[in-house]
């Protein structure tokens, strides 16, 4: 397990031999703070940088800021790699990707987890180039939605048509539907809010998954805390 937190003089780190240039950074991603830009950046580059494929970023609790982190991953593989990046809407009992970007609520994850439409149908771009993938219409339960895209081949068809998927998917609640949202992805981002969200209950939501998640501190530049270093073996 990596931990990642934000730094009080974040500076950008050079770009790599052969990236492309760095992307203009589009209106709607304005609003993320600059520390929190510079923790994703350095979680991207140790979970894969420009080989980084399939990303799901989750928390213990909602109000985590788990949304902004994960448009804010979506953001630094466009703007520091250069890359196509699909940024998919899997939090299904509470969807705001398309609220918050003005864009239109289906046909989306939903349809084309049914074969009702194709990857680059369901694929709204922001002026930076991010394609985002919104949930669309769901017609059944939301846990059986999670088990469905999980069994689908969406997220692959979409990997197909981008370089990297990163998905803002549901908080790992008890009895919620985040675990089996999880599951596709080998690679999680967990974000925590140091020194507000309960230790036992990311204990809790981190016990259960398959896979050890990376964490990134959202909102403190502390030290790490003692059971985060607990649990790096430290």
């Amino acid at each position: 397990m990596a931990v990642f937190e934000p730094q009080q003089s974040p500076q950008r780190p050079p770009r790599q031999p052969g990236a492309r240039p760095i992307q203009p950074m589009d209106d709607a991603l304005r609003g993320i703070p600059e520390p929190m830009l510079e923790a994703c950046r350095a979680a991207s580059r140790l979970i894969g940088g420009p080989s980084l494929r399939l990303l799901g970023v989750t928390s213990a609790l909602r109000g985590e800021g788990r949304s902004s982190v994960a448009l804010a991953m979506a953001a630094v593989q466009r703007q520091d790699f250069g890359r196509r990046v699909a940024l998919v809407e899997m939090d299904f009992e509470n969807p705001t990707l398309a609220r918050a970007h003005n864009l239109e609520p289906w046909p989306g994850l939903t349809e084309l987890s049914r074969g009702e439409a194709a990857a680059t149908q369901v694929m709204q771009r922001l002026r930076n180039g991010v394609q985002v993938v919104t949930v669309g219409v769901i017609a059944t339960s939301v846990s059986r939605m999670a088990t469905e895209v999980a069994q689908s081949n969406a997220l692959a068809a979409l990997a197909n048509e981008v370089d990297v998927v990163i998905a803002d998917l549901p908080p790992l609640l008890p009895g919620g539907v985040g675990f089996a949202a999880a599951r596709p992805f080998d690679d999680l981002l967990l974000v925590v809010r140091a020194g507000v969200t309960p230790i036992a209950r990311v204990r809790e939501a981190t016990a259960d998954l398959h896979v050890t998640p990376h964490v990134l501190l959202n909102g403190t530049t502390s030290s790490l805390p003692r059971w985060l270093l607990s649990m790096l073996g430290r």
